[in-house]
């Protein structure tokens, strides 16, 4: 995908009752950076005090310049605006401001003259006075226009459809825009870790906004960006690139302190550096050849095989080591290979194990279980699926769902002769999901101490990996590795942990009054903990992110520290989420959300597991609270800029913060809402009936393209109770509708 960056200003004017803007030059120069340099555009120089006519003719652009269809454009204009007659104007060099419409440029005309180019991807940044009045009103009847002139005549706009278009406006409708702070506070949005770390592909406009609003707070004025999306591509925004993404990133499963090690050292190499794995198996050399053959066996096993032992003792680390060897033996295989599958559920649900199982079979996400276990049936060769955190599926502490879970794998193994289930499993209490020949690493511990002592050396000189180093000498390490061993009793978690405590930043080498005593994982984590980062308020960050559900808390935005701070009563501000991603590093881990946005969850269940356990008794109830007063504030928000979304982490897991979703209930037996009941459909059926109408849409839009089109200018609005509308209209003609939802509800709304 090409970006075109478009930038023009003016900064000198003509007639004397406008002021000339000093900033203009710098805003200008400061964007084309921001685009050319940090996010990779092509751009040619910014065009400084042109008139009306020059301005026009310059960014339409010669009759056969075209845009290609993988271009994405983006216009940026500062300077003075000016909203006259609902309509929004860049006010250029030579224009007489009683005279706008014959002497200015139409923000609106934009649209037109990028469309006329071929522009499918299109956002416009209007840095002026009052800009918003353009992004509201004007711009988007010109979009509106634009679809329709499109569906009216396809044949002219041949592979020159817009298929996604937003504005960023520098002030709302009614406030003047301060001299380069809206420039300057872009970017720091997009230079800023905290609107999307290193995984993430893509910046969220809504997150960007939200920083530069913040940045803006901060300095004093009175001025509010806002933006609008006028067009949905399908895909997403494309608009800004993460400059911290990388296309190749270590697996997830790693630390943040063991990613930022990697990529410095992938950075600094000559040669390519091997990710870091998750962990590293040490001994289990016999159990990790016994679940191969397991896996290969020619007669189905009919039944699951189960991986326990406690928290350390390395059940994850197993099934990823398997999962490699699987896939290595899959590429070198002549024979038809066998399909195996590793999913995560940790903190998932039943429905999300068998859409990937759907979608690894070449089947849509949602196809229902039976339709999917009648699939699998037909199969020919083995389907080797390997889950990993079934004791922990579900909301934090949930003991139904790992039940749930675990009966589902064990019943599909039972019912489909092909699949062979190994899964991570705590049998305790349900006797008849467990067998002789389930492993328990805690009675199959193959470590050699020779081995342990190499690893700790290795780690107290290295503890984040390749990469990393702690300021040890090789004797220190030397010395210290025999305690880290013995305190460990073989645990490799207990053993990690150490070393992250005995190389935290304050520690030089180790405590001369250091014990041999063997710790717990609780302990040793409390311990690595308090020596790198005593902080009560990083503390209360990691608390937050231990009753946190699914992937994790996205820091963009600031759901992590606003509910957070809403949820324990500390004053938490994005300082403190520097610290915890700092000094907590080698405790937390990142990863993708549903949107895209990289979220924060901590590496390994035991460190959640002894938060909440130390955390005040009502604290799942506090965040809920928390969550709740977050879902108004930011819906009150939606309503002042319609352009807006709901934080994806509200609408996918607050029903799982207050218990209400999903449904206990067989995958075989799903719920039938009974017909006669008085009581409203949940929220969340309200919102998988848009996804299920858009999803069609584009379906649609496969076979009759032109007809997408039209939809697209089509909203569907919902509500449960019956909305209120208002309509005003001015004496122009100009019509303004308002739909409100009754108290305590929320509108649902969909543009395709």
């Amino acid at each position: 995908m090409n970006g075109l960056f478009f930038a023009a200003g003016s900064a000198d004017y003509e007639h004397g009752e406008l002021c000339e803007l000093s900033g203009v030059r710098g805003d200008l120069e400061r964007v084309r950076r921001l685009f050319t340099q940090t996010l990779h555009y092509a751009g040619a120089l910014p065009l400084l005090n042109e008139n009306a006519g020059t301005l026009r003719s310059r960014l339409g652009g010669e009759p056969e310049a075209y845009f290609d269809g993988d271009d994405t454009v983006v216009v940026y204009y500062t300077g003075h605006g000016s909203g006259t007659n609902g309509r929004h104007y860049l006010l250029c060099a030579d224009t007489d401001p009683d005279r706008p419409a014959a002497t200015a440029l139409g923000t609106d005309d934009l649209v037109r003259l990028m469309h006329e180019r071929g522009a499918r991807r299109l956002l416009l940044i209007i840095d002026t006075c009052y800009a918003a009045v353009g992004a509201a009103e004007s711009v988007s009847e010109a979009a509106h226009s634009v679809a329709l002139d499109l569906g009216q005549r396809p044949q002219v706009y041949v592979d020159r459809r817009l298929k996604a278009f937003s504005v960023i406006s520098a002030a709302r409708d009614y406030e003047r825009a301060a001299d380069s702070r809206f420039s300057q506070a872009l970017v720091q949005a997009v230079s800023s870790e905290a609107c999307g770390g290193t995984r993430a592909r893509r910046l969220l406009l809504e997150d960007i906004v939200d920083h530069i609003n913040r940045t803006l707070g901060e300095s004093g004025t009175s001025q509010h960006a806002t933006h609008a999306t006028l067009l949905s591509d399908p895909e997403g925004h494309p608009f800004f690139p993460n400059p911290r993404h990388t296309h190749e990133t270590p697996p997830e499963g790693v630390s943040l302190a063991e990613q930022r090690a990697w990529l410095k050292s992938r950075r600094d190499a000559t040669r390519q550096p091997q990710p870091p794995a998750p962990n590293v198996l040490i001994g289990c050399a016999e159990v990790l050849a016994s679940l191969e053959t397991w896996s290969a066996a020619q007669a189905a096993p009919r039944r699951w095989l189960a991986v326990t032992g406690s928290p350390g003792s390395g059940k994850s680390t197993l099934l990823q080591t398997l999962s490699l060897r699987l896939a290595q033996r899959t590429r070198t295989q002549t024979v038809a290979p066998a399909t195996h599958l590793f999913v995560n559920i940790r903190h998932r649900y039943l429905e999300d194990l068998t859409s990937e199982i759907a979608a690894s079979e070449g089947a849509p996400p949602d196809t229902p279980p039976e339709q999917l276990e009648a699939g699998l049936r037909t199969r020919v060769t083995p389907y080797v699926l390997l889950v990993d955190g079934v004791e922990e599926a579900g909301a934090p502490g949930d003991a139904t769902e790992p039940e749930r879970v675990a009966r589902y794998l064990n019943g599909l193994a039972a019912r489909v002769g092909q699949m062979r289930v190994i899964a991570t499993w705590h049998p305790s209490g349900h006797d008849d999901l467990y067998s002789h020949d389930d492993v328990d690493l805690d009675r199959t511990a193959e470590d050699d101490v020779g081995t342990l002592l190499e690893l700790a050396t290795r780690l107290l000189l290295e503890p984040d990996g390749p990469g990393s180093r702690s300021g040890w000498s090789p004797q220190q390490a030397g010395d210290a590795a025999p305690g880290v061993v013995r305190r460990s009793g073989g645990n490799h978690l207990v053993l990690r942990l150490e070393v992250q405590r005995l190389t935290a930043s304050a520690a030089t080498q180790p405590a001369p009054t250091d014990s041999d005593e063997r710790l717990t994982v609780p302990q040793a984590f409390l311990r690595a903990l308090d020596a790198r980062c005593p902080d009560p308020a990083v503390h209360a960050l990691l608390t937050g992110l231990a009753f946190a559900h699914g992937t994790g808390l996205p820091w963009a935005g600031g759901l992590w520290p606003d509910t957070v701070s809403r949820m324990l009563g500390l004053p938490l501000t994005d300082d403190h989420v520097r610290d915890v991603l700092e000094f907590a590093a080698p405790f937390v881990t990142e990863a993708i959300d549903s949107a895209g946005r990289s979220v924060y969850r901590l590496h390994h269940e035991a460190y959640a597991q002894t938060l909440r356990a130390q955390a005040p008794r009502d604290s799942a109830e506090r965040m809920l609270r928390a969550l709740e007063e977050e879902r108004v504030k930011r819906e009150e928000h939606t309503r002042k800029e319609p352009g807006r979304f709901t934080d994806p982490y509200l609408l996918e897991h607050l029903p799982r913060h207050r218990g209400d979703w999903p449904q206990h209930t067989a995958p075989d037996s799903p719920a039938v809402p009974d017909p006669d009941s008085a009581q409203p459909m949940p929220e969340e059926l309200m919102q998988a009936l848009h996804h299920l109408l858009r999803r069609h849409v584009y379906r649609l839009g496969e076979v009759f393209p032109h007809l997408r089109e039209l939809l697209r200018t089509t909203i569907l609005i919902t509500t449960f109770r019956t909305p209120r509308i208002e309509s005003i209209q001015d004496e122009q003609g100009y019509k303004r509708v308002t739909v409100r939802a009754a108290p305590g509800e929320s509108l649902h709304v969909t543009e395709f």
